[in-house]
């Protein structure tokens, strides 16, 4: 469903969206690993969190990272001119590990909108990051989301 700017305020306290299920594999941890300087050339020691049996632990902030991949995928807002910008988050709590292999999905409940100032809307969600067959998520993340109106730049 595609929503426009607009109407959010009426779904404060529904669902948005579930995402399909993503497989994290070890080249997706690799590849967050050498971005965030993970690796052996910075902390002068080889990074620590495979198993001995290869596997891997999956990095919360990876997980965390995810949540602008979803939004942008999975949340459908109509943006004429309108833009999104990342304003942060209120909680994050990582509540179980995720391991190389497994597969999670994001489902996402509409906790707040407001307008800050003419153009400008802020707008928080509760990002529940579950784990395919797990009973509890791996994380909860309240991030808060800024949509500026392009049209009304420079008249706050």
């Amino acid at each position: 469903m595609t929503y426009k700017l607009a109407e959010l305020p009426s779904l404060v306290g529904k669902e948005l969206f579930c995402s399909d299920w993503l497989r994290l594999d070890v080249a997706d941890e690799q590849a967050f690993g050498e971005a965030t300087f993970l690796r052996e050339d910075f902390l002068g020691r080889p990074p620590s969190n495979g198993g001995s049996s290869g596997e891997r632990m999956v990095s919360g902030f990876l997980l965390l990272s995810l949540l602008a991949a979803f939004h942008k995928r999975d949340l459908k807002l109509e943006n004429g001119g309108v833009y999104g910008l990342n304003y942060g988050a209120d909680k994050v709590r990582f509540l179980r590990s995720v391991r190389t292999g497994q597969r999670v999905r994001l489902r996402a409940e509409l906790l707040d909108v407001h307008e800050k100032a003419p153009g400008r809307t802020r707008v928080l969600t509760r990002n529940v990051l579950e784990v395919e067959g797990a009973d509890t998520p791996a994380m909860v993340a309240d991030w808060i989301a800024l949509y500026v109106d392009e049209s009304a730049e420079g008249k706050a």
